[in-house]
């Protein structure tokens, strides 16, 4: 290990806490379209609710953190991350932390996202819980690792997309209403988008490097001009799933206001900087994980003000 750096600090590089919005955001909306007809309907608020509510939020966090942990050691070992990356600095390959020690700690995240999924279970009494849990467990895991690791194959984006967009929102509101609503799904995709684009982003930075170390993505597939225009395209679709609900409850106010605030953000604050070069690019996608958070904020308030 390199002792320049103390090791609480090299844990946070590795676990990249500003990522972890990515797998909070559409947990907390989902939540909020759970409890809705909880708070609003007939049924009443119980302690199993806050406690399922918080158990998702500590989920998603563990998962999030032990798929960043995966991602920097097995990048390193199958030599992407490379000293000429652009992105932030990897604790593996720069030699911060050990390769072992990492694999210990994203198998402790795993661990304890196993035992969080029993306390779910404790209180659901739902193997359905179980199921999802464990899918989700296992694309952290092989999204980087395995024998087909799955952002290898450019399904980097369609994987951000489903498991942080429709399974993470309906899944967290099925955690507070125990029925399966596709309804909520669909309207989970706008999480998914701006997941997606993180993601599309992350490649396009990273285009260059995974090209040379073999590693397909739709950057290195289908070019540099397709995959700037990528996450653009991306974000304005959660516009449209944001208006599309907002319209269908009857706050199409708020979504108009929420379109022309969220096209704002994203002309000022996303497309510059992936116009630009070098380490710039990183800013477009911290104020991507930003918006996704943002987003899933404004969305729960037109949840929360619209019609049943």
């Amino acid at each position: 290990m390199n002792r320049t750096v103390s090791l609480p600090k090299a844990v946070a590089m590795a676990i990249r806490p500003a990522t972890l919005l990515t797998g909070l955001a559409p947990v907390l909306l989902g939540l909020t379209f759970g409890l809705k007809p909880v708070l609003y309907g007939a049924r009443s608020l119980r302690f199993t609710h806050i406690v399922v509510s918080l158990f998702a939020c500590l989920l998603v966090l563990l998962l999030q953190s032990a798929a960043n942990l995966v991602n920097d050691a097995k990048d390193a070992e199958k030599g992407v991350d490379t000293s000429a990356r652009l992105g932030p600095q990897r604790v593996v390959q720069s030699g911060i932390l050990s390769k072992h020690f990492v694999r210990l700690a994203y198998s402790l995240c795993f661990a304890l996202a196993g035992l969080i999924v029993v306390g779910m279970f404790y209180w659901t009494k739902d193997w359905l819980v179980i199921a999802v849990a464990a899918l989700c467990a296992l694309a952290a895991f092989a999204y980087t690792a395995g024998p087909f690791p799955l952002s290898y194959y450019a399904l980097g984006e369609i994987v951000a997309f489903i498991f942080f967009g429709p399974v993470a929102v309906m899944g967290s509101a099925y955690l507070q209403t125990a029925v399966i609503n596709w309804s909520i799904a669909f309207w989970g995709a706008g999480c998914g988008f701006i997941s997606a684009a993180i993601m599309a982003i992350n490649n396009f930075r990273d285009r260059q490097n995974d090209s040379k170390a073999g590693k397909h993505t739709l950057a290195t597939i289908l070019g540099h001009e397709f995959a700037r225009r990528l996450p653009v395209a991306l974000v304005s679709l959660s516009f449209v799933q944001l208006l599309l609900y907002c319209a269908n409850h009857e706050v199409v106010g708020l979504g108009l206001i929420g379109c022309v605030a969220g096209y704002m953000y994203l002309s000022r604050r996303i497309i510059p900087f992936l116009n630009a070069k070098g380490l710039e690019i990183n800013l477009a996608l911290k104020h991507t994980a930003q918006y996704n958070l943002f987003y899933s904020l404004y969305f729960m308030l037109c949840v929360s003000l619209g019609s049943l």
